[in-house]
């Protein structure tokens, strides 16, 4: 009896040791999990693009507005331009071929 008795508490102190050794790996385990969490919402908050979208796009429309207000203040103080009332529609435009291709008003100051 007295051996089983001593067979009984060896058995439960080893048992105790694994759990305490459970334990410990349980709080490691919930330590690294914590970390992960944290890591991962910190890189949520990193990537999450949308409010600073948002603020972009706020800054951009009120410096369109500034902008927009700036050209329209200075137009309004410009003299309206002058329209040229002859014109000419039914003519092709001439074309160069000692000048540039790209326009037929271009006329040489040079010669080959």
């Amino acid at each position: 009896m007295r051996n089983d008795l001593n067979d009984y508490l060896a058995e439960k102190e080893a048992l105790e040791r694994h759990s305490r050794i459970l334990l410990g790996q349980n709080d490691d385990l919930t330590k690294e999990l914590e970390r992960f969490v944290n890591t991962d919402e910190v890189l949520r908050q990193q990537l999450d693009r949308r409010q600073r979208v948002f603020t972009m796009q706020d800054r951009n429309n009120k410096e369109l507005g500034y902008s927009n207000a700036k050209v329209t203040d200075a137009r309004s103080r410009s003299p309206p331009k002058q329209s040229r009332t002859t014109f000419q529609a039914s003519s092709p435009p001439r074309t160069n071929t000692r000048g540039s291709p790209l326009r037929s008003s271009y006329k040489a100051t040079y010669n080959y």
